[in-house]
């Protein structure tokens, strides 16, 4: 059955109201009526809820349930370079159902696209709806956030920000992933993927002097959006998620 994100705010007593693009979500593509029974989660609880009315505005939904969410161990948060064509979009799909609810994108020496000025907003609305509707899919209890690009010089200095830093590099062939992650501590775990082209040198030997750890995938060279699903899902299951 699908999740549906809501704010507390949208709670009043024993009614939630869903507007907007969600609401014409519910109704015309999932095609659900009054009675219906859908699933509804404010990141702290989830609730069973029933279809009480459906107006132009706005739909409103009884609740029947309250069940406490159980928390996982903190997901990763994945820090992307742009990519061209689509495969930024998969990457973020992906990494949504595979429980990210936090993306930093960033343009590094190799990254191929960098967005018009006046663009930036345009996609980071496409992103977050893409985001939107993979939490929909795979029941994520927080709806994602994406931060817009920034260079790569300015986003490492915001790794003081996270209790440990994790970045794969095709050039670290030899460095256990295992290891590794049994040093950092991960209740903020920044995880970082670079573009087509990959991080040069002296962009790793920035990112080490700001905290960040190299890891290795693997010996294969894998596509930023594939390295980028790899990553999160080693990441998952070294944390006890998957």
């Amino acid at each position: 059955m699908p999740q549906f994100l809501i704010d507390p705010s949208q709670i009043k007593g024993n009614i939630a109201i869903i507007t907007g693009e969600e609401a014409k979500h519910l109704v015309r593509v999932l095609r659900h009526k009054v009675g219906d029974v859908v699933h509804l989660s404010d990141g702290k609880h989830q609730y069973d809820a029933a279809i009480e009315s459906i107006s132009k505005k706005e739909v409103l939904l009884r609740l029947l349930e309250r069940r406490l969410l159980k928390q996982a161990a903190p997901s990763p948060i994945l820090g992307m370079s742009l990519l061209k064509h689509d495969h930024l979009e998969l990457a973020i799909q992906k990494g949504v159902e595979l429980g990210v609810a936090e993306f930093f994108l960033f343009t590094s020496e190799r990254t191929i696209p960098h967005y018009e000025e006046g663009a930036t907003a345009k996609k980071i609305g496409r992103f977050e709806k893409i985001a939107k509707e993979a939490a929909k899919q795979s029941g994520l209890i927080t709806p994602p956030k994406i931060h817009p690009p920034v260079p790569w010089v300015q986003f490492v200095k915001r790794f003081r920000e996270f209790s440990g830093v994790l970045l794969a590099w095709e050039e670290a062939s030899e460095i256990n992933f295992h290891a590794v992650f049994q040093t950092i501590d991960p209740a903020r775990l920044l995880v970082i993927v670079g573009p087509e082209g990959g991080f040069t040198l002296e962009e790793v030997t920035l990112a080490e002097k700001e905290g960040a750890q190299i890891v290795s995938l693997g010996r294969q060279i894998l596509k930023a959006e594939t390295a980028a699903i790899t990553l999160l899902a080693l990441s998952q299951y070294e944390l006890g998620n998957i």
